[in-house]
Order: C-alpha cells, then structure tokens, then sequence
C-alpha cells in the first residue's frame, strides 16, 4: 500500500469537504432562520390572540357593569339603601321634621324586605363573574360613598350586600369624568388596591329616576391578574414558585403598566419595579413602554436566550408581552443541523481519502509509463510497459510495446538504408576521385604527344605520373579500409603548411595546361593551418580541376593565392575567368551532392569540399558571376608557428 501524499490529500479534501461544508453551514443558517421565522410567527399570532382576549374580557366587564348600573334591582337597592341611611344616619337628614323622619323610617321598614330580593337580583346579574371583582361601591351624586360590597371574592355565593361600616371611604374615589358619561359609557384605568396591588377601576353612571334623574356612580376594581391569565390561559406555563429558583421556563406573559410589573408568569414577580424584579427583561420593557409593537431576542440571567413579542393595549394603558426560552426551542433543530454539518464534514474526507488513493494509483501508473517511456527514449527499444488487464493503462501500454516494436523495425530498415546510401555515397566519392585521377593522366597523355621530346616535360610528366601512381593506390587503400571511409571520420587536425600542398596540386593538375592557360601562384613563403592535410589536399584538388574545366575551349588564367586572413586564420582561394555560375544556381544546387553543371560531372567535388572546410573548423565562401569567372575562399584556422618547428 502506497502512502498518501499530504499535499493530495488536502487539495482533495478542499474540493471535497468545502462545498458540502457550505451546503450544511447554509442549511443551518436557513434553519436556524426559519426556526426564529415560525416562532416570531406563532409568538405574534399568540400575542394578538391573548390582546383580542384581553380585550374581549374588558369589554365582557363593562358590559356587566353597565347592564348592573341600568338593573331595575340597582336603582330599588340604591333608594332603599338610601332611605336606611337616612334612618341610620341622624345626621344625614339633620333639618327635617321628625313627621318627614318617622315616615321615611316607616316606609324604609315597608320595602326592607324587598331590598334583600333586589340583593339577590344584583347577584345574579353579575353571575359567575364575580371572581374578577374585588369590590363594588356606589356615589351619591355629591361624590360621596354610600354602600361597598366586598364580599364579592369571599362569598361568591351570597348576595350582594352594600354596606359602610368598617371601611376607608378617603382611598377609594370614583373618576371625575363619570358624572359626565352618558347612560351606556364606562371608564377603565389602572388603579392601586391596598391589598391586591394594581387594578382595573371601572366607573360607570347610575341614572336613577327619583329626585329629578340624579346621577350615581357605580365604582368597582376589577382583579387584573385574573382578567390577564384568562386572557393568557392557553399560553401560560407553571413557573418557578421563587425568583431566587433559576431553573429555565420554557414560555411566560408578562404586563407592564408604566415601570411596574402588573403581571408575571411567576407571581412572585408581580407589583415589582422592572428594572429590580427582571433586569435582564429591561432591554424589552423600555420598548415595551415606549409604546412601541414588536419582538425582541434578550438573555436571561440563566443564560438562555428569549424571543419576545410585545404590544399595547390602549384602553386600559398596559403593554402585554409573550415570550419563550428560544435556546430551547432553536435546540432541537440546530443540534439536527450541527449532525449534518458533522456529517457532511465526515463524508467529504472520506471522499477525500478514496478519492486521493484513486490519484495515488493513476500517478503510479504513470509513473511507469513516464519509466517506460524514458527508457525507451534513451535506446532500450527491448523494454516493455506491463499491465493487468484490468488495469486503466492497459490500452496505453499496448500501444506502448506496439510503437516500441515498430520502431525497432523502423530503426533496423533505416540502418540498413543508411548502410546502403553509405556504400552509394562511397562508390560516388571514389568514382569522383577515380576520375580526378583519369582526368589528370588523360591530361598527362594528351601533353606528352605534343611535349614528348622536351626533356623538361618529360621529367615534369614522370612527377605528375608517380603522384597519379599514389592517388590511385590510396583509392585502393580506402577501398580496404571501407568503416573509415563510409563513416565520414576525419584525422585530428594537425600543423599543415598549406603552400607546398598548393604547390603540389599546382604541378599536378594545372601545369601540364601552362601552355593552354596562364597559372598564376601568389604564394607567401609559409601559411600554416590546424587541418587534416590529406583531406585538405583533396579539396583543394577539386577546387583547381574545377577551375581547370571551368576556362576549357578558350584560354584563361588560373590564380591560386594564400596568405594572413586575421587574428587566428589563414586562407587559400582558387580563383578562374571561366563561364561562372548563375546566382540561382549557387543559392540552390552549388553544395547539393550530385548537383553540378557540368555534363560528365559526378556533383560530389564541391560537396566534399565544404564538408572537409567545415569539419576542420573552416567556411568556404564563393564569389562568381556569369561569363566573368568564379573565386572560391577557403578560411581555416591557423597553427601557431611555435608548433611547427
């Protein structure tokens, strides 16, 4: 088993694990935002309903009171409460005649019994609703109390029974716009209760129809807890019996009326300050009073987070709001969101590390191709890339071998070509020499008919036979030696004094013309050159008998020169006042082998030449023009003189 490239495996990773990472992470903050989203909604929806209840409850009382004040009942049990008091009371009815006296004390024990059928009457106006009721009194029209009843919340059977004794006419006061209210009006608000904290103090007009349609008020204190948590029935839950318990409740209601707590889930938190009962809710209750609707996260001193959703309800001057522990409620759905991203996380790496074995092999299996492939570059055609048939690389490897073998075939067929056009190459250089050799002889036999009996001539025709005699025995020699010749191998460069080789060709190839042609040899006394001198010889050889035919059928001058060509060469130039050479031709066809424009002529000479110059180190430069003559310059480089001796 391979080891895993750390580098592979966390660019995998990244590509693997980001976009699921994304995905999940998206997928919380989409839950977590639609969890927040249906709890405002159900939070609001909630809240507007206990409003509506609250408000519906409100009204519900009004109601009673109002149909209480306009009772039949009411108004017998207001004027028989009012004859007792002026029996009762002495004072009350100080200045009247003691006959006015006794006749109202007779006809107050007349209708005594009657006033306890209209009590019995009020009790059931007001039905089961007496348990929102703290207390119920009547005005006189001079604003003065005359009866209370509170009794409603301990006998919530018996039947309504006003009374004055033993109770603080001072702390209770009906609302200076009740005397103007018209028959079916009532006015709410907000009050303080000596034992039951805040209040809803309505208060109503009573219009009687003795002493000219005077005007009561029928005062009462409603319990606000009750009406609240009958509004708040389907939302409240127990909570903690202290507010020392900590412990986290899941959904409360609480009701502000200006900076105090008129209601609270937790009764221990009732008809305290705000900011010292609840401070962690301050935030909300300063939005909260301000008037304002809407909802607001805040944390508890628990730590828990709580969405709240607040409004007013502007009749009675409260400000309710409903909130629930949002930590337990986002709970459930982001600790199902955070499994996915663990999940997601999970799964991406292991993505990641199949997915870097799988890299892992395909690298190896190119690495083996890389192997092959470099092997087979560097000439080990024998080598051979094996696969497993189940292997992807299968097909390449085939391929592979398959080139490999046809290259090897290819190679062998060029091998044997090459052998082939080396033996042609060789049997043309050696026909070109061979004719070199024949023309010079041919040239020797031509001159002796005419010169024979000149002995100068005849001693000059024996030199030029004898070195005939040795260029025909060097081809033989080539012949027998035929890897040297077929590879194109030259001799390492050596010392050449290049005049007395100028000197020599001259004698062979041009003086036997002298008579035909004017040779011309500007040679210095020395010029040495760092060249193969045999095969130097030959070019130049092929640059005088080039000459030569060039002027043939007219005489001509042939210049051989040579001498300084700057710091480090040397030079050599043939030059003729023959036919010369078109510009096209020397472009395209001059060094070609086998190009030439003579009829009888091989095209190898000037070929071999420039070869020669350039294994040496040399160039070989041309000047010609047509009708004019041709100058070849050979340029090579020079031999320090201190070497030669």
């Amino acid at each position: 088993m391979s080891l895993i490239r750390p580098k592979t495996f966390l660019t995998c990773a990244a590509f693997c694990i980001a976009p699921l990472l994304a995905l999940s992470l998206l997928n919380l903050r989409n839950t977590l935002k639609a969890t927040r989203t249906l709890a405002l909604n159900d939070l609001e929806l909630e809240l507007s309903t206990a409003l509506r209840d609250f408000e519906g409850i409100e009204s519900d009382r009004k109601h009673e009171l109002l149909e209480l004040a306009r009772s039949r009942a009411m108004h017998d049990y207001i004027a028989t409460a009012y004859r007792f008091a002026i029996v009762n009371d002495p004072e009350a009815v100080t200045g009247r005649s003691r006959s006015a006296l006794n006749a109202a004390r007779a006809k107050g024990a007349q209708q005594n019994a009657q006033s306890f059928d209209a009590r019995h009457e009020l009790g059931n106006v007001l039905g089961r609703s007496r348990k929102y009721y703290v207390s119920i009194v009547v005005f006189d029209p001079s604003g003065r109390p005359m009866f209370v009843d509170e009794k409603l919340q301990t006998s919530p059977e018996a039947a309504i029974m006003f009374q004055k004794a033993q109770w603080l006419f001072d702390q209770f006061h009906p609302d200076e716009r009740v005397w103007s209210l018209g028959p079916n009006e009532a006015i709410c608000a907000i009050a303080k209760h000596a034992s039951r904290g805040s209040v809803l103090r309505c208060s109503v007009p009573v219009y009687t129809g003795d002493k000219g349609a005077q005007v009561y008020a029928l005062v009462a204190d409603i319990i606000l807890d009750e009406l609240i948590s009958e509004a708040t029935r389907h939302w409240d839950l127990p909570m903690t019996v202290t507010p020392s318990d900590t412990r986290p409740s899941q959904r409360m209601a609480v009701v502000l009326s200006s900076d105090h707590i008129v209601y609270h889930t937790n009764s221990a938190l009732r008809h305290q300050l705000v900011g010292t009962a609840i401070p962690d809710f301050a935030p909300v209750a300063a939005a909260m009073l301000s008037g304002q609707s809407g909802s607001q996260l805040f944390r508890s001193a628990a730590g828990d987070e709580w969405l709240a959703a607040y409004a007013p309800v502007k009749a009675a001057n409260v400000f309710f709001s409903l909130a629930l522990n949002y930590s337990r409620v986002v709970a459930g759905p982001r600790w199902n969101a955070w499994i996915l991203v663990t999940l997601s996380l999970l799964l991406g790496l292991g993505a990641a590390f199949f997915l870097t074995r799988h890299l892992e092999r395909q690298r190896q299996r190119m690495e083996l191709v890389n192997d092959s492939v470099a092997a087979i570059a560097k000439g080990d055609l024998s080598h051979r890339l094996e696969a497993r048939s189940s292997d992807d690389i299968r097909p390449l490897s085939e391929n592979l071998n398959l080139m490999t073998a046809e290259l090897r075939e290819q190679i062998a067929r060029e091998t044997e070509a090459q052998q082939f056009q080396s033996f042609v190459r060789l049997s043309a250089m050696l026909t070109h020499d061979l004719k070199n050799a024949i023309e010079a002889l041919s040239l020797l036999v031509s001159n002796m008919e005419l010169h024979f009996d000149n002995k100068e001539f005849r001693a000059d025709a024996m030199k030029s036979l004898n070195l005939s005699t040795q260029k025909l025995q060097a081809l033989v020699a080539r012949l027998s030696n035929p890897i040297t010749t077929l590879s194109g191998e030259h001799k390492r460069p050596q010392p050449v004094d290049l005049v007395p080789m100028l000197q020599s060709v001259i004698q062979m190839m041009a003086e036997p013309l002298r008579q035909a042609h004017v040779i011309e040899a500007n040679l210095p006394p020395a010029v040495f050159a760092l060249v193969d001198g045999e095969r130097m010889e030959k070019c130049a050889e092929n640059l005088i008998l080039n000459a030569v035919e060039a002027m043939a059928g007219k005489k001509g001058t042939l210049k051989v020169e040579a001498g300084n060509a700057g710091p480090g060469k040397v030079f050599f130039s043939v030059s003729d006042s023959g036919v010369g050479m078109s510009r096209d031709f020397m472009e395209r066809h001059l060094y070609r082998p086998f190009a030439t424009t003579k009829r009888k002529g091989v095209g190898l000479g000037l070929y071999t030449c420039r070869e020669v110059v350039r294994a040496n180190g040399g160039t070989i430069d041309i000047d010609s023009k047509e009708g004019a003559g041709t100058t070849f310059r050979v340029v090579l480089p020079s031999a320090p003189t201190e070497r030669t001796n």
